[in-house]
């Protein structure tokens, strides 16, 4: 689309920092998804950059401070993956109560471990949503409650109760109150300063005993090494986990909570679909032309 609209488009899909920091000076735009940083270094030597497009909905990579600072305009596609999110998340739900994962590593191994695979319905679980006001939030309510007739429970910072009544389900005041009485956990909040660590140790001690805690959001919002200890003791029943607080985890915690067999992981997959990977591309490539088009 950019090619076509005219731009001169470079595709560098392996540059280190280094690298990206001296070529930045040659364009107008740069284009990122989640691994690359835009830090305040590579946008003060970008001295013709006008717009960082971030495809994908985080922001914690790129230096917003020193973009405003610069007048460098950050475009990002917030809407492009909340399906695909949000089927992620309760993919994980179900991989969790069924212990999928499980079964099916059992059978390749040639057993057959039907005994051990006594499971619970996501329609009987109470679905505690962390950040229930955004799109992917919403969605994950939408599909629980309309799809599934599971209870559902959110909270947020932001007012969402006209929505919740729309879609069927209990805007709760305080998270506290929501990580007390909820069978699983769904964390959708974006990773800022304020919500480094918003599932610490307390947060974790007041979760329900043998509930469900669901990450696709960042992996930071929770500390992991509480995480771990309640896994492992039994007082969390099992976790989804799409993000970590290293990609690929590195910490000899972090490589523990993987391998717990009460633990399903996926690499940061939760915009990994065909689809949304189109919406985002197209989404900036629009975004982009817009911005030129008006300057």
């Amino acid at each position: 689309m950019l090619k076509k609209a005219g731009f001169e488009v470079q595709e560098s899909t392996n540059l280190t920092a280094e690298q990206l920091e001296k070529a930045i000076p040659e364009f107008d735009a740069v284009i990122v998804r989640s691994r690359t940083k835009i830090t305040g270094a590579v946008l003060n030597a970008g001295s013709r950059l006008k717009a960082v497009a971030r495809s994908g909905v985080g922001l914690d990579n790129i230096d917003l401070k020193t973009a405003r600072e610069k007048s460098i305009q950050v475009i990002s596609t917030p809407a492009a993956p909340t399906t695909s999110v949000a089927e992620l998340a309760i993919g994980l739900m179900l991989a969790v109560l069924r212990r999928i994962s499980f079964a099916d590593g059992a059978m390749k191994n040639g057993r057959w471990p039907k005994s051990e695979l006594m499971g619970s319905e996501l329609k009987s679980k109470t679905i505690g949503i962390v950040g229930a006001a955004g799109r992917i939030g919403l969605e994950v309510a939408r599909i629980s409650v309309q799809g599934f007739g599971a209870k559902v429970s959110g909270y947020d910072i932001i007012d969402f109760k006209d929505k919740a009544r729309q879609i069927g389900f209990r805007a709760v005041d305080k998270l506290p109150d929501l990580l007390a009485e909820s069978d699983i956990v769904t964390l959708h909040v974006p990773y800022l300063p304020s919500t480094h660590h918003l599932i610490d140790k307390r947060a974790i001690e007041g979760m329900k005993r043998g509930a469900i805690l669901i990450n696709t959001s960042r992996g930071d919002l929770v500390e992991g090494e509480s995480l771990l200890a309640a896994l492992s003791s039994g007082s969390l029943a099992g976790a989804g986990l799409d993000v970590f607080h290293k990609e690929p985890p590195a910490d000899d915690w972090e490589r523990k909570l993987v391998g717990l067999p009460n633990v399903v992981c996926t690499p940061h997959i939760g915009a990994q679909t065909a689809e949304c990977q189109r919406l985002e591309s197209t989404t900036v490539a629009q975004e982009l032309m817009r911005v030129f088009q008006t300057r």
